[in-house]
């Protein structure tokens, strides 16, 4: 999560790993693709791309074991979650009711890739708190 006195303003994320982000998507369609980031101070560092645990194009839910063996390993390495990432296979890429109601992580990036345009995925993230969206800037470098 955020490290408590660095609000999110930004997500800055590199090129190549929002190029991993967007193949993953890719691999996994028609279904929806999830995965989470850790890093610091609101930069990426490393993209796990996971499995859902329910294959299904309007819905993900990481796998359980996934997700807890990622959060170990990110404790370890001493970083954060600073974000949440998965594919809308056919919707704009902006949280869906379901994804408001399951939004566990409020100090998370929610980055929603939508594939509407497969050839030119749409990419945006959102912080998702007590049913309130906001929108983050991304800095693609």
């Amino acid at each position: 999560m955020s490290t408590a006195n660095t609000p999110v303003n930004m997500l800055v994320i590199s090129r190549a790993d929002m190029q991993r982000i967007f193949e993953h998507c890719e691999r996994e369609y028609p279904n929806e693709a999830c995965g989470l980031l850790s890093g610091s101070d609101n930069k990426v560092d490393t993209v796990y791309s996971l499995s859902n645990e329910n294959p299904s194009p309007t819905f993900y839910r990481i796998d359980s074991k996934d997700h807890f063996r990622v959060i170990r390993e990110m404790r370890e390495k001493g970083k954060e979650l600073i974000g949440i990432y998965h594919s809308h296979t056919g919707s704009p890429a902006y949280p869906s009711p379901t994804d408001v109601t399951l939004a566990y992580y409020p100090e998370a990036v929610y980055v929603i890739v939508s594939l509407m345009d497969r050839k030119n995925p749409d990419v945006k993230g959102y912080i998702i708190c007590e049913d309130a969206i906001t929108e983050v800037p991304m800095n693609i470098l």
